[in-house]
Protein backbone atom coordinates (compact mmCIF):
# COMPACT_ATOMS: atom_id res chain seq x y z
CA UNK A 1 0.00 0.00 0.00
CA UNK A 2 1.57 3.22 -1.07
CA UNK A 3 2.60 6.16 1.29
CA UNK A 4 -0.11 8.69 1.61
CA UNK A 5 0.56 11.59 0.19
CA UNK A 6 -1.11 15.65 0.22
CA UNK A 7 -2.61 16.55 -3.42
CA UNK A 8 -0.98 19.07 -5.53
CA UNK A 9 -2.22 22.37 -4.87
CA UNK A 10 -4.19 23.82 -7.45
CA UNK A 11 -2.16 25.86 -10.12
CA UNK A 12 -3.52 29.31 -8.91
CA UNK A 13 -2.50 29.12 -5.43
CA UNK A 14 0.97 28.12 -6.48
CA UNK A 15 0.68 30.75 -8.87
CA UNK A 16 -0.73 33.60 -5.88
CA UNK A 17 2.65 32.23 -3.80
CA UNK A 18 5.09 32.58 -6.20
CA UNK A 19 3.61 35.95 -6.84
CA UNK A 20 3.60 37.06 -3.37
CA UNK A 21 7.62 35.84 -2.71
CA UNK A 22 8.78 37.84 -6.03
CA UNK A 23 6.36 40.95 -4.99
CA UNK A 24 8.88 40.59 -1.69
CA UNK A 25 11.61 41.30 -3.50
CA UNK A 26 10.45 44.78 -4.91
CA UNK A 27 11.05 46.84 -1.80
CA UNK A 28 14.48 45.47 -1.14
CA UNK A 29 15.40 45.99 -4.98
CA UNK A 30 13.64 49.93 -4.42
CA UNK A 31 15.81 50.53 -1.41
CA UNK A 32 19.07 49.23 -2.83
CA UNK A 33 18.35 51.71 -5.93
CA UNK A 34 17.77 54.68 -3.11
CA UNK A 35 21.15 53.60 -1.68
CA UNK A 36 23.11 54.36 -4.65
CA UNK A 37 20.99 57.05 -6.33
CA UNK A 38 21.47 60.85 -5.69
CA UNK A 39 18.32 62.96 -5.62
CA UNK A 40 17.58 66.11 -4.66
CA UNK A 41 14.17 65.42 -3.36
CA UNK A 42 13.64 64.39 0.43
CA UNK A 43 13.86 60.65 1.36
CA UNK A 44 10.38 58.84 1.55
CA UNK A 45 9.66 58.00 5.51
CA UNK A 46 7.31 55.27 6.18
CA UNK A 47 8.06 56.04 9.99
CA UNK A 48 7.42 59.67 10.98
CA UNK A 49 8.27 59.03 14.51
CA UNK A 50 9.21 63.04 15.66
CA UNK A 51 10.55 64.03 12.32
CA UNK A 52 7.45 65.57 11.57
CA UNK A 53 5.61 67.33 14.40
CA UNK A 54 4.19 70.82 14.99
CA UNK A 55 7.23 72.46 16.41
CA UNK A 56 8.53 76.56 16.42
CA UNK A 57 11.26 77.21 13.82
CA UNK A 58 14.28 79.60 14.24
CA UNK A 59 13.10 83.26 13.76
CA UNK A 60 9.56 82.12 14.24
CA UNK A 61 7.16 84.04 17.16
CA UNK A 62 5.28 82.60 19.52
CA UNK A 63 2.92 83.71 21.80
CA UNK A 64 4.04 81.21 24.68
CA UNK A 65 6.49 83.58 25.33
CA UNK A 66 6.58 87.18 26.78
CA UNK A 67 9.14 88.14 24.29
CA UNK A 68 7.33 86.92 21.49
CA UNK A 69 10.44 84.67 19.96
CA UNK A 70 10.31 81.42 19.56
CA UNK A 71 14.27 81.46 20.04
CA UNK A 72 15.54 81.84 23.40
CA UNK A 73 18.63 83.59 24.37
CA UNK A 74 21.29 81.99 25.94
CA UNK A 75 21.52 81.59 30.09
CA UNK A 76 23.82 84.33 31.53
CA UNK A 77 26.92 82.78 31.88
CA UNK A 78 25.96 79.18 29.59
CA UNK A 79 29.81 78.29 28.03
CA UNK A 80 29.55 75.98 25.44
CA UNK A 81 30.65 72.70 25.77
CA UNK A 82 34.39 72.81 25.43
CA UNK A 83 34.42 76.26 25.29
CA UNK A 84 35.71 77.61 28.50
CA UNK A 85 39.13 79.48 27.34
CA UNK A 86 40.40 79.66 30.69
CA UNK A 87 43.68 80.82 29.48
CA UNK A 88 44.52 84.13 28.85
CA UNK A 89 47.65 83.91 27.60
CA UNK A 90 46.27 82.09 24.77
CA UNK A 91 42.92 83.20 24.29
CA UNK A 92 43.10 86.75 25.29
CA UNK A 93 46.36 88.15 25.29
CA UNK A 94 45.74 90.09 28.47
CA UNK A 95 44.41 89.28 32.23
CA UNK A 96 42.46 91.73 34.07
CA UNK A 97 43.90 92.81 37.38
CA UNK A 98 43.19 94.94 40.29
CA UNK A 99 44.95 98.45 40.23
CA UNK A 100 46.09 100.76 42.99
CA UNK A 101 43.05 102.68 42.76
CA UNK A 102 40.87 99.44 43.26
CA UNK A 103 39.42 99.51 39.68
CA UNK A 104 40.41 96.56 37.03
CA UNK A 105 42.71 97.41 34.45
CA UNK A 106 44.12 95.50 31.40
CA UNK A 107 47.58 94.19 31.86
CA UNK A 108 48.92 92.62 28.45
CA UNK A 109 51.07 89.57 28.38
CA UNK A 110 54.87 89.31 27.23
CA UNK A 111 56.06 86.76 24.75
CA UNK A 112 53.95 83.67 23.61
CA UNK A 113 51.41 81.16 25.09
CA UNK A 114 53.24 78.31 26.47
CA UNK A 115 51.38 75.97 23.76
CA UNK A 116 52.49 78.22 20.86
CA UNK A 117 55.87 77.25 19.90
CA UNK A 118 58.02 78.82 17.07
CA UNK A 119 58.99 77.41 14.23
CA UNK A 120 59.44 78.15 10.30
CA UNK A 121 56.59 75.86 10.10
CA UNK A 122 54.14 78.63 12.13
CA UNK A 123 56.36 81.74 10.66
CA UNK A 124 55.34 80.49 6.95
CA UNK A 125 51.23 79.83 8.12
CA UNK A 126 51.57 83.51 9.68
CA UNK A 127 52.86 84.85 6.71
CA UNK A 128 50.18 83.47 4.56
CA UNK A 129 47.49 84.38 6.61
CA UNK A 130 49.27 87.70 7.30
CA UNK A 131 48.89 88.27 3.45
CA UNK A 132 45.38 86.96 3.49
CA UNK A 133 43.63 89.50 5.85
CA UNK A 134 46.28 91.81 7.04
CA UNK A 135 48.50 93.11 3.89
CA UNK A 136 45.65 94.50 1.80
CA UNK A 137 46.09 98.08 4.66
CA UNK A 138 49.18 97.24 6.16
CA UNK A 139 51.24 96.45 3.31
CA UNK A 140 53.29 92.91 2.22
CA UNK A 141 56.40 94.20 4.17
CA UNK A 142 54.15 95.79 7.04
CA UNK A 143 55.03 99.43 6.31
CA UNK A 144 50.73 100.34 6.11
CA UNK A 145 51.50 101.17 2.52
CA UNK A 146 49.07 98.06 1.34
CA UNK A 147 46.75 98.57 -1.30
CA UNK A 148 43.02 99.03 0.03
CA UNK A 149 45.59 102.08 2.08
CA UNK A 150 46.60 103.46 -0.97
CA UNK A 151 43.19 103.82 -2.79
CA UNK A 152 41.53 105.08 0.57
CA UNK A 153 44.33 107.79 0.52
CA UNK A 154 43.66 108.65 -2.91
CA UNK A 155 39.98 109.12 -2.61
CA UNK A 156 40.62 111.05 0.89
CA UNK A 157 42.95 113.58 -0.78
CA UNK A 158 40.52 113.92 -3.79
CA UNK A 159 37.84 115.36 -1.35
CA UNK A 160 35.71 112.38 -2.26
CA UNK A 161 32.40 112.71 -0.16
CA UNK A 162 31.70 111.36 3.49
CA UNK A 163 35.62 109.91 2.86
CA UNK A 164 37.36 109.63 5.89
CA UNK A 165 40.64 107.84 6.38
CA UNK A 166 42.97 106.77 9.29
CA UNK A 167 46.82 105.75 7.91
CA UNK A 168 47.48 102.49 8.44
CA UNK A 169 50.03 101.44 11.33
CA UNK A 170 53.62 101.14 10.49
CA UNK A 171 54.15 97.74 11.99
CA UNK A 172 57.67 98.38 12.43
CA UNK A 173 57.36 101.40 14.68
CA UNK A 174 55.36 98.98 17.32
CA UNK A 175 57.88 97.07 18.41
CA UNK A 176 57.56 97.83 22.20
CA UNK A 177 54.05 96.51 22.19
CA UNK A 178 53.72 93.22 24.17
CA UNK A 179 52.35 90.31 21.66
CA UNK A 180 49.12 90.06 23.53
CA UNK A 181 48.32 93.74 22.76
CA UNK A 182 49.23 92.46 19.09
CA UNK A 183 46.89 89.67 19.38
CA UNK A 184 44.28 91.59 20.91
CA UNK A 185 44.51 94.12 18.23
CA UNK A 186 43.74 91.62 15.75
CA UNK A 187 40.96 89.92 17.98
CA UNK A 188 39.08 93.44 18.45
CA UNK A 189 40.58 95.63 16.39
CA UNK A 190 41.63 99.47 16.98
CA UNK A 191 40.46 102.77 15.71
CA UNK A 192 39.34 102.61 11.96
CA UNK A 193 40.43 98.42 12.18
CA UNK A 194 37.96 95.64 12.56
CA UNK A 195 38.28 93.12 14.77
CA UNK A 196 39.20 89.90 12.97
CA UNK A 197 38.21 87.80 15.89
CA UNK A 198 35.34 85.70 13.89
CA UNK A 199 37.64 85.19 10.91
CA UNK A 200 40.47 83.76 12.61
CA UNK A 201 41.29 81.19 14.62
CA UNK A 202 42.96 81.20 17.69
CA UNK A 203 46.29 79.43 16.38
CA UNK A 204 46.35 81.57 13.03
CA UNK A 205 46.29 84.89 15.45
CA UNK A 206 49.19 83.98 17.01
CA UNK A 207 51.04 82.66 13.51
CA UNK A 208 50.25 86.12 12.64
CA UNK A 209 51.87 87.70 15.84
CA UNK A 210 54.69 85.58 15.30
CA UNK A 211 55.36 86.68 12.01
CA UNK A 212 54.74 90.31 12.71
CA UNK A 213 57.97 89.88 15.02
CA UNK A 214 59.86 88.40 12.17
CA UNK A 215 59.25 91.33 9.77
CA UNK A 216 60.27 93.70 12.54
CA UNK A 217 63.38 91.90 13.13
CA UNK A 218 63.57 91.40 9.25
CA UNK A 219 64.24 95.61 9.03
CA UNK A 220 66.17 95.43 12.61
CA UNK A 221 68.54 92.66 12.72
CA UNK A 222 71.83 93.44 13.58
CA UNK A 223 74.76 92.04 11.83
CA UNK A 224 75.83 89.27 14.62
CA UNK A 225 73.36 87.25 13.49
CA UNK A 226 74.36 87.19 10.23
CA UNK A 227 76.74 84.06 8.70
CA UNK A 228 79.91 85.18 7.54
CA UNK A 229 79.28 84.48 3.65
CA UNK A 230 76.04 86.50 4.55
CA UNK A 231 77.70 89.53 6.17
CA UNK A 232 79.96 89.58 3.23
CA UNK A 233 76.94 91.13 1.20
CA UNK A 234 76.48 93.71 3.41
CA UNK A 235 77.33 97.28 1.51
CA UNK A 236 80.54 99.16 2.96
Amino acid sequence: MPAPRLPRPPFWMIAIAITGVVASWVPLAISARARTNRSSEPRIQLLQDMGVQPKLREQQTSTLFEDGRAMRPAVPGTVAYGALETDDHYYRGFQSVTGADGKPKMVFFKGFPANVQLSDALLKHGQERFNIYCAICHGADGTGHGAVNERALQLSDAGAVGMTWTQAANLHTVRDREEGNLFNTITNGVRNMPGYGNQIPVADRWAIVAYIRALQFSQNAPPSVLTADQAKLLPK
